[in-house]
């Protein structure tokens, strides 16, 4: 109780103090100069921890480490422009590139145009919005997310970053199982759905969803057993989260996603190593299910039927949005709008028009039971920016997805490549089917991890040329085998030969003397 009543009072007095805003803008520009600094005099230890730290604080955006400047309190997505841990470290990175434009594989990756195209649409959607305002939050979160996707395409150039990477995404996985655990079993603050350190059950979810499917296929194929055991501590606890969130599409897409990726990856190579992982894997997922299944069973049971209506009338209302105005009603101002014009009325259909101004009184409880944001990201898409905008965002998650199946299945690599490979592909597929009920997309975690996964995609598509061809790693020893050999045999006769000279040296020395 005293730890709940501890963090009540530290986030209301970061939200009330004065002085955050002037505080949080003075670290960002200290601390974004002082990472460029470190990469540039430190360059290979300080890359490998700022590229760590970087991508483990994606998962963890929450007060104090994260804040929105100039906040304000409403039910959008956006509540002010947010700075977060992460920030800091791609911003040091966008920096020290561009001290260093030599060290610039790709300026414009693949997508970007299409990325900045949908911030323009944002920006023309603000002109049919009732508060313009709160637009820029969102749109601010647009762009850091294609720095973000950016740096992450230019930094990552060799198979250790892209370990460093992976090995930070299992230990952000790891965190929340251990947020989790702690808090329902060691100081028992969570009662019903766990949330690890983000804000909503169902947000977890699709952020561990992400990553699951890349452990599973990096377990597979792993030949080091300390990182097959963190990997699968990582794939374990990650389970273990998702089925606390007690989220029903969660749990469903999570099964989809770790299927989908163990079938893609036995299907291009079958192992033993393979058949074991999964025979394993599917005797843990039984345990686990066992335990899980009477609370999960009973909560798909005892889903309310209000719950699948809401969305229903939330759909309703953002379609309406779209074909009202070719831009939609303004990004970010989906509940705005929903609460203070007519589209109020799409959530609340049972009203009758005689009792609808006694009804939508402040006061009254029941008038903003239903308020909140469109459950279905692609028409949240299209209330805010417009059919253009949806179809637009459609055609970015589209082109990642063939690009990733076009690596996969039409280019020979290394099994770590591939690995890697169809675990994006899985979780980009898991990030879409969740986004068809969920709008959390848009939250800062999920919105960052997605960016940080596609340019980790663009990375590997823009070295393709350059990476180990599948039977190439062996030819590769064979040859170093060779060379070796081949230098052993000449350093034996370089030694041999001067073996001899002194030898015929000393027996003519030997002669003389005796001549003498």
């Amino acid at each position: 109780m005293f730890l709940i009543y501890k963090d009540l009072f530290s986030t209301m007095y970061i939200l009330a103090n004065p002085l955050k805003n002037p505080v949080w803008i003075g670290a960002l520009c200290f601390i974004v100069p002082t990472i460029t600094l470190l990469l540039t005099i430190m360059r290979p230890r300080a890359h490998k921890v700022c590229l760590w730290l970087m991508v483990v604080w994606m998962c963890h955006v929450k007060k104090p480490f994260y804040m929105e400047l100039f906040f304000e309190q409403y039910r959008g997505v956006d509540r002010g422009f947010g700075v977060t841990i992460c920030d800091f470290f791609f911003f040091g990175y966008m920096l020290w590139l561009l001290l260093n434009v030599q060290k610039i594989r790709k300026w414009l990756p693949t997508n970007t145009l299409p990325m900045f195209a949908l911030v323009i649409c944002a920006l023309l959607s603000l002109t049919n919005s009732i508060n313009p305002y709160y637009g820029l939050f969102t749109i601010h979160k647009m762009l850091r997310g294609i720095v973000l996707y950016w740096v992450t395409v230019n930094i990552l150039k060799s198979k250790e970053d892209f370990d460093i990477a992976i090995n930070a995404l299992a230990f952000s996985v790891i965190f929340q199982g251990v947020v989790v655990i702690y808090a329902k079993y060691i100081v028992k603050t969570v009662v019903v759905r766990s949330v690890g350190t983000f804000p909503h059950p169902n947000s977890m979810a699709m952020y561990i969803n992400l990553i699951l499917p890349t452990l599973l296929c990096m377990v597979l194929i792993s030949k080091s057993k300390k990182q097959t055991l963190y990997y699968s501590l990582a794939l374990v606890l990650g389970m273990v989260s998702i089925v606390f969130t007690k989220s029903r599409g969660g749990l469903i897409i999570m099964l989809g996603g770790l299927l989908m990726a163990a079938g893609i990856s036995t299907m291009l190579k079958m192992s033993f190593q393979k058949i074991r992982v999964l025979f394993l894997g599917f005797i843990v997922v039984c345990v686990l299910g066992s335990f899980a299944a009477p609370k999960m069973i009973q909560r798909f049971q005892k889903a309310p039927k209000e719950s699948a209506e809401t969305r229903h009338y939330f759909n309703n209302a953002a379609r309406a949005m779209a074909n009202d105005y070719f831009w939609g009603i303004g990004i970010n101002s989906y509940s705005y709008s929903l609460a203070n014009t007519e589209y109020y009325w799409f959530v609340y259909p049972d009203v009758e028009e005689d009792d609808r101004e006694i009804f939508r009184d402040p006061d009254n409880p029941r008038a903003v039971s239903r308020l909140g944001n469109c459950h279905h990201i692609y028409l949240l898409w299209a209330s805010e920016c417009g059919w253009v905008s949806m179809y637009l965002f459609l055609w970015i998650i589209a082109i990642f997805m063939l690009l990733n199946s076009f690596l996969i299945f039409f280019t020979r690599k290394t099994p770590y490549y591939n690995a890697l490979l169809i675990g994006l592909l899985c979780g980009f597929t898991t990030l879409h089917l969740q986004g068809l009920l969920e709008w959390v997309y848009r939250q800062t975690q999920v919105f960052y991890l997605f960016h940080f996964l596609s340019g980790v995609l663009v990375s590997i598509f823009v070295q393709r040329k350059n990476l180990p061809l599948d039977g190439q790693k062996t030819q590769e020893k064979k040859i170093e085998k060779n060379v070796i050999t081949n230098t052993d045999v000449l350093l034996r006769r370089k030694s041999s030969t001067r073996m001899m000279i002194r030898k015929g040296n000393r027996d003519r020395c030997e002669k003389n003397t005796i001549l003498s």
